[in-house]
């Protein structure tokens, strides 16, 4: 939520509807409009008014007004500025691609690009600078500018109206089942963990028990002295020797 949408919801009603209708006509004024999120605010002007806090046909009344009027003071400023629109001050700071983009939009389509670029952030507001400085006619682009207007203020309005009303049921009934689902899972994982660390040890006693017993160390101290058979000790026994006779004279 940045700092126009939270003052939006915490002033009162006229004010509130002062700071859209500033925001709005500073985007489309100002090059410095090309960074404010007038879509954020829109959703919240929504927002607020399922809550009843703002009405909503006013909302859309007033955004669209100050997207009229903003689109035929941005062309006056193009008219003024022509070529030094892109090299004074803010104008620099947009990027190329972003210029590029809204000359061969206005190039194609002439004043329809003010239509088309209502719902592009950025080129919304660099457009109608754009039809100034080429001497487009603004009574070129002053009937698409009025159609955008009140679609563009009515479908971002409506999005937040919709959204919030929706969710507002998700989170009465939905934060409940989310937490008893929650529980749920972590009780099934510690239940897991127990049951794993069980078995580990039933595992590893048996093995322990053997080594440390006198009858398996002994046993396994003397695995290599294994007793002969009585059979193979008389095979053992060494054979007697005989005296050598000694030859005659």
């Amino acid at each position: 939520m940045t700092a126009l949408a939270t003052a939006l919801g915490g002033v009162p009603d006229a004010v509130g509807y002062l700071i859209l209708t500033a925001a709005v006509l500073a985007e489309s004024v100002l090059l410095i409009g090309a960074f404010i999120p007038t879509l954020t605010l829109m959703l919240t002007a929504g927002a607020l008014a399922s809550t009843g806090q703002l009405h909503l046909l006013l909302v859309i009344a007033v955004a669209a007004g100050a997207v009229v009027t903003g689109d035929f003071l941005a062309h006056r400023t193009g008219l003024q500025l022509g070529t030094r629109l892109r090299t004074a001050g803010i104008g620099r700071r947009i990027p190329t691609t972003a210029w590029r983009r809204a000359e061969e939009l206005m190039a194609r389509r002439g004043g329809q690009a003010v239509l088309i670029a209502r719902f592009v952030p950025v080129l919304r507001t660099l457009t109608p600078h754009l039809a100034g400085a080429t001497r487009l006619p603004y009574r070129r682009i002053a009937p698409y500018s009025a159609l955008a207007a009140p679609v563009w203020a009515a479908a971002e309005a409506s999005a937040g109206y919709t959204a919030a009303a929706s969710l507002q049921p998700v989170l009465t009934f939905g934060a409940p089942v989310v937490a008893g689902l929650l529980g749920v899972a972590a009780a099934v994982a510690l239940w897991w963990r127990a049951r794993g660390k069980a078995g580990s040890e039933r595992d590893v006693k048996p093995a322990t028990s053997f080594a440390t017993s006198p009858r398996g160390m002994s046993s396994a101290g003397n695995t290599s002295s294994t007793p002969t058979p009585a059979g193979n000790q008389a095979n053992s026994t060494p054979w007697p020797t005989w005296p050598t006779p000694s030859p005659s004279p």
